[in-house]
Parts: structure tokens; C-alpha cells; sequence
């Protein structure tokens, strides 16, 4: 028997560990046990060879982390053009690009993870295009200092953007989504093409090889893509990309000084991550402003893009994962002001990669932000990356773009297009066309500049605005008084028609309640238990389609078990009761009350 001592200090370690215990319970739950967390449940579509949720094997895993990898640091040649026009040394810039490495790597495991604070899907981080200017901006006025408060407080307004997030929700229906994912993919086609002839900086004249190079490229992806096997398709891209590499170097068609640069790095070195003395310039605030709408349409974009990707029924966005995306783009953000990296997004043509490869496991972009992370430790590997060659870069891009304006293409038609819904879709693809095609951007003050740099920021706005201007007028609820038993299907079928067009609801969504509500006017005819009139109000809110018939007379009542056949031949209350039963059979959702004065069959349709 232990001592009265032992036994003293037993008890005095138990109380202590049972105090520990549940704050470890409550840090983890912070992270993890949120009932919301991850992505909804959906149904996987037959065309993926690793679905969402499933587990990869290794040697099929590793390949297709470190493709999604790769590209991703491929991107890291922002930054470097950033600190190129600031005039940044080289010690400068490394440190830079190893920071930003970091903290990518980071996000995209926060992003892929099942936490509260990822949106659940294969998205990967890359440094954000639309940053160059404000990084630009803040490197000249204050240096590294000025740059890191600025990428700090991009992140703090991501997060505080992400709370708006789901009240957003009725301001992006599909077809707003659709127009911002078809700007995204007109956003690539401009690099992408200007990479794969070779058109970049002083060049105004296309190149045979960097065509030659990035159509081998596009056409060994695409190839792979569409005619090989199930498992060779995993690889499409990388096998495109050694390919274009391969041929770029016999053409000479490779970033000149590429061996002096990468042997000038070292292998393996401590990356530099410091805290900078951080202040803030005033009147980098309205750039600020812009870049993270411009990240929050850019985040939409992809989160949809993806969702539609893993869901063979895909209806409508969830605001839930987008949210968490925001969040993780801000911490990675922030992580990215704190160690003076650059600021980051989602990455688009990870999204384009995960469609060749058909393999959107969550567990890919996992081990894809660990590699990340793990090459800012490793210099020479990220200098090697950042001189992948500009037309390899372009094919994998003209892929990506051409994915991203068809899965546009088919959200918009995913509903019903009232002459509203196209004139908010025409209107905002042109407007986003504009930027492309006319010169506007060099006749706006330099602070909207970064607005009007992309077809995406301006078709998304645009899309968002006419839908808000469009919508006046439109009332939620429509009621119609008819006869029940003369041509109940017919005026059910216009009445429906109509207002789905009105309001933009899916087609499948219409074309299942117009019978049913046929129906349930029929049964109040054939009954005999409703006056010679009734009322049908229907009702849609973007979650659900309702329809109420109002009638004067008794309340139908649904008997548990199915009735006989005979009672079709008994009185009024017997035919109403089997048709109360067939009802509940051919809807989710009936419920039989009384509103007022009158009786009411109430059908919802989830949306």
C-alpha cells in the first residue's frame, strides 16, 4: 500500500492533469470540432479517380503533391519581379521568396485540412499577381518594413471580410459565380498566351520555339488527359511539363543564365525570417481596400470552381467553406506580413490541374503545402523553379484557362436566364471583355489601376452590381387565383415557368414541382372539398422554392398506412385522405394546415 505521502502527491498531480485535460479539449476544438467544418456532403462524381475524402497510395501521391507543388512555386517569380522594380538586393530577395515559400506551404495545409479554419478543398496558395503594384508601391516609400505592415494588414481585413462572407450569399447566385469563373479563365488566357509566344517584356513579336515549346506542352497534357488510362491521366501535366522543359532546352528556349543562377545558390540553408520594423503608409489604404475584394472574387471563384469539381449535384455555393477559404488566406497573409514575405491567394491553375488529373483528395494538397514548405529550405530547388521556362508555363496555363471558361459556361446555365439574368450576364462578360480589348486601364488614376488590371475583378463586379439592379422589381412572392378543375397542369406549368424565370431558379427544381402542385389542385377538384376558386402563392429564396394552395374547406389529413383503392369510391373526406397520402409520396416536404379562414397544402422543394 502506498504511503500517506505517494498517496498526498498522487492526488495532487491527478487534479492538476484533469485541469489540463480539458484546456487541451478546448484548443483542439478550437481548431477541429466544428460541426460545420469542411466541405458538405455531396455526391462524388463517376469521372475522379481520387475523390475528396479518399486516401492516395504513396506512389501515386508523391507525383501528384509535388505537381501542384511545383506550379505553385513556379509563381514565386512575382515576388522576384516585385523586388526586381524596387531595386531589392539579392540577400533581399531570397529572403523574400523563402518567407513567402513558408508561409504558402502553411496555408495550403490550413486550407486542404478539415479545420475550422481551411475551406477543405485542393487549394493550393501562390503568390498573388495582383499584389505587384502595391508591393511595388510600398517597397519604394518604405521598404521592407512598409511592404510587410501592408501584407499584415491585407490579412487582418481578409479576416475581417470573411465574416460577410455568408450574408453575401444572395449577391452571388450561379450565374454571378459562372461570370466570375469564366473571367478567371480570360484572366489566364492573356499571360498564358502572351508566355507560350514568347511575347513577355520587350518582345512584340511572337517566337517559333516558345510555340513549338508550349504546344508540345498543351498538346501532351490534353493527349494524356483524354486518351490514357485512368492512372496515367494522375501525371498529364507533370509528363507535359518535363516534356516542354526537355524541348525548351535543345531550342534554346530556356531563361538565359539559368546555370550560373541556380549554381550561385546553395542546396540547403537556413532560410532568413525576421521580423521587420513594421509601419504603415496612409496612402497605401485604398490600394489595400481593392486587393482584398479583388482576393475575395478570386476566392469565390475557386472555392466554386472546386465544389462543382467534387459534386456530381452541385446546386449552389457554399458560403460555409468559402468563409473558412477567406480565413486561411488571411492568416496566411498575416503569416506572410510577420516573417516579410509576399502576399498570396488561391491558385487557379491548381484548380485546372486537379481537373487533367482528376484527383481532387484533400490529402494531395496536404503533402503539396508541406513540400512547399519545406523547399524554403532548400535555395537552389526554389531558384530552379522560378526558371521553369515562360512557354511551359503558358501551355499548362491555356489548359487551365480553357477549363475555367467551359465550367463558367456551364454554372450560368445551371438556372433558368429571365431577360434579367442576361442582360446581367451579357453586360458583365463584356465588361470584363473590355480590359482586354481597349486600353482603359492606362486612363484611370493609379489607384484603381489595380481594379481595372484583370477581366476577372471587373466581370465579377460588374455581375455583382447589375444583379443587385436587377432585382428591383422582382418580388419574392406571386400569387395566382384559378379554377382548380379547369386545365390544372397548364396553368400550374405557366404560372411556375414564369416566376422560376423571374427568379433565376433551376430548372430541374421547377420542372419537379410543377406536377406535384397539378396534382394537389386536382385532388382539391376531384374531392369536392374545396370552393370554386383557389389561391396558389409561390415563394423563393435561393434555398428553397415554396408553393401554397389556399382553399376554402376542410383540412386534408394524411392517413399513416396507404389506404385501399376503395377509397376512392368513398365520400369526399375518404378521396381526399388517399390524396393527401399520394402527395406526401411524391414530395419531401408536404404539409397539410390552415391559414386563417382557409385550409392549406404546403409544398417545399429544397433548392
Amino acid at each position: 500500500m502506498p504511503d500517506a505521502h505517494q498517496a498526498d502527491a498522487a492526488g495532487s498531480r491527478h487534479p492538476r492533469g484533469q485541469q489540463r485535460r480539458p484546456f487541451v479539449r478546448r484548443l483542439v476544438a478550437l481548431v477541429f470540432d466544428d460541426p460545420g467544418a469542411g466541405p458538405r456532403i455531396h455526391r462524388r462524381p463517376a469521372s475522379l479517380v481520387y475523390g475528396l475524402n479518399d486516401k492516395v497510395p504513396v506512389p501515386s501521391l508523391v507525383p501528384l503533391a509535388l505537381q501542384h507543388a511545383m506550379l505553385a512555386l513556379t509563381f514565386l517569380i512575382y515576388p522576384v519581379l516585385a523586388a526586381t522594380e524596387a531595386g531589392l538586393s539579392a540577400r533581399e530577395t531570397s529572403a523574400m521568396l523563402s518567407a513567402c515559400a513558408m508561409s504558402m506551404g502553411l496555408a495550403t495545409i490550413l486550407q486542404c485540412a478539415r479545420t475550422r479554419f481551411g475551406s477543405g478543398y485542393l487549394a493550393v496558395h501562390i503568390p498573388s499577381p495582383g499584389a505587384i503594384p502595391l508591393a511595388v508601391q510600398a517597397l519604394s516609400l518604405g521598404g521592407m518594413g512598409l511592404l510587410a505592415a501592408t501584407t499584415f494588414l491585407v490579412g487582418v481585413c481578409q479576416l475581417g471580410m470573411a465574416r460577410l462572407v455568408r450574408p453575401l450569399r444572395v449577391l452571388l447566385p450561379p450565374e454571378v459565380c459562372g461570370v466570375a469563373v469564366t473571367m478567371l479563365g480570360v484572366s489566364l488566357a492573356g499571360p498564358a498566351l502572351r508566355r507560350a509566344l514568347g511575347m513577355e517584356g520587350a518582345a512584340v513579336t511572337p517566337s517559333e520555339n516558345a510555340l513549338l515549346v508550349s504546344l508540345t506542352t498543351l498538346c501532351l497534357i490534353v493527349g494524356v488527359a483524354v486518351f490514357m488510362p485512368k492512372r496515367v491521366k494522375l501525371f498529364a501535366v507533370f509528363v507535359g511539363a518535363c516534356a516542354g522543359w526537355a524541348l525548351a532546352g535543345a531550342l534554346g528556349a530556356a531563361p538565359a543564365g539559368s546555370a550560373d543562377r541556380i549554381a550561385a545558390a546553395a542546396w540547403m540553408a537556413l532560410p532568413e525570417v525576421h521580423l521587420p520594423a513594421l509601419r504603415l503608409d496612409a496612402s497605401l489604404f485604398p490600394l489595400v481596400a481593392l486587393l482584398v475584394v479583388m482576393n475575395l472574387v478570386d476566392v469565390l471563384s475557386v472555392t466554386v470552381s472546386l465544389e462543382k469539381m467534387n459534386d456530381a449535384d452541385w446546386r449552389r455555393a457554399d458560403m460555409r467553406a468559402a468563409q473558412r477559404a477567406v480565413t486561411a488566406c488571411g492568416i496566411g497573409n498575416m503569416l506572410n506580413g510577420l516573417s516579410s514575405g509576399f502576399q498570396a491567394g488561391l491558385s487557379s491553375s491548381s484548380v485546372g490541374l486537379a481537373f487533367a488529373t482528376q484527383a481532387t483528395a484533400r490529402v494531395i494538397g496536404i503533402v503539396a503545402g508541406g513540400l512547399i514548405f519545406a523547399t524554403a529550405f532548400f535555395p537552389k530547388a526554389i531558384v530552379a523553379l522560378t526558371l521553369i521556362p515562360s512557354p511551359v508555363i503558358g501551355g499548362i496555363l491555356l489548359y487551365t484557362s480553357a477549363y475555367l471558361v467551359v465550367a463558367g459556361m456551364d454554372l450560368i446555365t445551371s438556372r433558368r436566364l429571365s431577360e434579367r439574368r442576361v442582360f446581367v450576364v451579357g453586360l458583365s462578360v463584356l465588361a470584363g471583355l473590355s480590359i482586354v480589348f481597349l486600353p482603359l486601364r492606362d486612363q484611370l488614376p493609379d489607384v484603381l489601376k489595380p481594379l481595372f488590371s484583370t477581366p476577372l475583378t471587373v466581370g465579377a463586379c460588374s455581375a455583382i452590381a447589375l444583379n443587385l439592379l436587377f432585382r428591383i422589381g422582382i418580388a419574392k412572392d406571386a400569387a395566382l387565383r384559378l379554377d382548380p378543375s379547369a386545365g390544372a397542369f397548364v396553368a400550374m406549368r405557366d404560372f411556375l415557368e414564369r416566376q422560376g424565370d423571374l427568379w433565376g431558379a433551376r430548372r430541374d427544381v421547377v420542372a419537379a414541382a410543377i406536377p406535384i402542385a397539378a396534382q394537389a389542385l386536382e385532388i382539391i377538384a376531384d374531392s369536392g372539398i374545396g370552393g370554386s376558386e383557389v389561391e396558389v402563392r409561390a415563394r423563393f429564396d435561393e434555398t428553397h422554392l415554396d408553393v401554397e394552395v389556399l382553399y376554402e374547406g376542410e383540412v386534408m389529413e394524411a392517413p399513416k398506412e396507404r389506404p385501399s383503392p376503395e377509397a376512392l369510391f368513398g365520400d369526399a373526406k375518404e378521396v381526399a385522405a388517399f390524396g393527401a397520402y399520394m402527395l406526401k409520396q411524391l414530395g419531401e416536404h408536404v404539409k397539410f394546415g390552415r391559414a386563417g379562414d382557409r385550409a392549406r397544402i404546403t409544398l417545399r422543394f429544397d433548392h
